[in-house]
């Protein structure tokens, strides 16, 4: 993982950094008030050396330190402690070894006996009286030894009781606390991005696959507002960037036909492909929007064909024999090429033909496969329209968008951000670089809307100002000119405006649908004759 990966982590789940920090520092802290507290209690012991007739012995020993540390060892030996404990009912050996320490000071004379206990002031008493055992004994043994001269352990400070607990320590286990939620959140979070399969962000997928992410497509409520948006503000531009930026990407390579497809069933790919035929043919390109999904079509239920309407399977069969394609390629009339007029239909929107799924096969890959797909495919090319749109099957599993998308100019993957997995668009890639497929590029669809999202709350604002100052024109007895009064052309790629025919379809706007006004109708089929194919190529 990168640095920025790492960075990008954090600011993503900030948040489950800032409830582990604060978690397990708060949690520390109250912990801490609800242990018992412990009081410690010190006796300074001092190792005098008096008058002896051993002075030179003592004196060697003092040097070298070791008698202090030799004093400091007995006071926490069995005798001494065993005795204490015979003082104080109710405590053990084991206990006082556990509570009393004794420490030697460095460069002194001196060593100290420390005591913790529950109770202050039974701290301060054991001390003393561990330091008053340890003089006894001392004291007994140089008698034995018949040794003479004075004490040389003295008490220089007594043990008093402490008002303030040693253990445990609020602040300390507190900014414990806190640097080791810091640390779980932190972990927690690149954990989890580690794992985490989702899309989140249209940044995530164009790092994931390396493609271009052309537009994002945010998630409506009803199927009305799927196709053909007019009151979705935002999503009428989402589409007309799709659209821009397919556009832009034919400026280096000829960009006639493509294939909308996806990862896997239900992303919306139908959905998209439907209303970017509608987006292009809005702009006067005449475009030709061909269900390749013979498993499940749709479109033909979202244009409301009939349910019998011949497709693209029976133009399949058509174009069976080879005699399609020496007619395709001859002037001869005996031989006429089949006609794709019985396959294409017409709808209510202007310059957009829909050629729906047919009549479904049982061997769809074999089908788009053939030869006769092949010629079918190569009467399409010299067919009399600006763009070719094949809505595919999803490409995992099924091998239908494999095989129509190497033969056309671009493929557009759509992403449904909500069940889309990393895994998934990684084996995608992998199987459209297997195919040779070109990929102009990435829609993320079914974005959450949110106000959140400056751009999504930049479309929401600007789809209720026109309301707003109706409403302030009308309240102010204002006249104004109304929308459908002016022409207002929708915004187009470089390339969108080229069109074959000589007339171009005049379209009326107005707030809240289209109303086209057409000139002569672009013929639909190619002569045989090499003006048409001059003129149509």
């Amino acid at each position: 993982m990168t640095l920025q990966q790492f960075i990008t982590a954090l600011i993503k789940r900030w948040w489950l950094v800032l409830i582990c920090f604060l978690a397990v520092g708060i949690g520390a802290y109250l912990g801490t008030k609800l242990l018992k507290p412990i009081y410690q209690s010190t006796v300074i012991m001092q190792v005098a050396i008096g008058s002896s007739n051993n002075t030179t012995d003592y004196s060697n020993l003092l040097a070298s330190g070791q008698l202090i540390q030799t004093e400091a060892t007995l006071a926490m030996s069995d005798p001494v402690l065993r005795e204490v404990a015979k003082h104080f009912p109710g405590i053990t050996i084991e206990q006082l070894s556990q509570e009393a320490t004794a420490t030697a000071r460095l460069n002194t004379q001196l060593f100290d006996i420390n005591v913790q206990d529950q109770k202050p002031a039974r701290a301060a008493a054991i001390a003393n009286d561990i330091a008053l055992t340890l003089i006894k004994q001392q004291n007994q043994l140089l008698q034995r030894n018949k040794a003479a001269g004075a004490n040389f352990l003295l008490i220089a400070q007594p043990a008093q009781s402490s008002l303030n607990p040693v253990q445990p320590s609020a602040r300390i286990n507190t900014i414990g606390g806190l640097l080791v939620g810091l640390f779980i959140g932190v972990a927690l979070a690149i954990l989890f991005d580690l794992l985490d399969t989702r899309i989140g962000t249209a940044e995530d997928l164009s790092q994931l696959v390396n493609w271009p992410v052309l537009a994002t497509i945010w998630k409506v409520g009803t199927q009305e507002e799927h196709i053909n948006p007019t009151e979705d503000i935002a999503n009428i531009e989402a589409y007309r960037m799709l659209r821009t930026n397919i556009g832009f990407a034919a400026i280096d390579r000829p960009l006639r036909s493509l294939t909308i497809t996806s990862a896997l069933p239900y992303e919306g790919k139908s959905t998209i492909a439907a209303n970017l035929a509608i987006f292009m043919a809005k702009v006067g390109k005449t475009t030709l929007l061909v269900d390749a999904d013979l498993r499940h079509p749709v479109l033909q239920k979202l244009f409301d064909l009939p349910a019998d309407a011949m497709g693209l399977s029976n133009a399949i069969l058509a174009f069976n024999t080879p005699i399609a394609l020496s007619a395709s390629s001859s002037n001869s009339s005996t031989n006429p090429q089949p006609s794709l007029e019985p396959f294409i239909h017409s709808g209510t929107i202007p310059n957009l033909y829909v050629m729906p799924s047919g009549s479904l096969p049982p061997n769809p890959s074999e089908l788009l496969d053939s030869k006769a797909m092949q010629r079918l495919f190569a009467a399409l090319d010299h067919y009399a329209v600006d763009i070719l749109i094949f809505d595919m099957p999803a490409a995992l599993g099924l091998s239908d968008a494999s095989i129509l998308s190497s033969k056309v100019d671009g493929t557009v993957i759509v992403v449904d951000i909500l069940h889309t997995r990393k895994k998934h668009l990684k084996q995608l890639k992998t199987v459209m670089a297997h195919a040779g497929v070109r990929v102009l590029g990435c829609t993320l669809n079914k974005q959450r809307r949110s106000h959140d999202n400056k751009l999504y709350a930049y479309y929401h604002a600007s789809s209720i100002q026109p309301e707003k100052h109706a409403r302030t024109s009308k309240d102010m007895n204002v006249s104004t000119v109304s929308a459908s009064d002016i022409q207002q052309p929708e915004s187009t790629p470089p390339d969108i405006l080229q069109t074959d025919s000589e007339t171009i379809p005049v379209s009326v706007h107005n707030n809240s649908n289209e109303a086209t006004i057409k000139l002569p109708k672009l013929p639909k089929t190619q002569g045989t004759n090499s003006e048409s194919r001059q003129e149509n190529g």
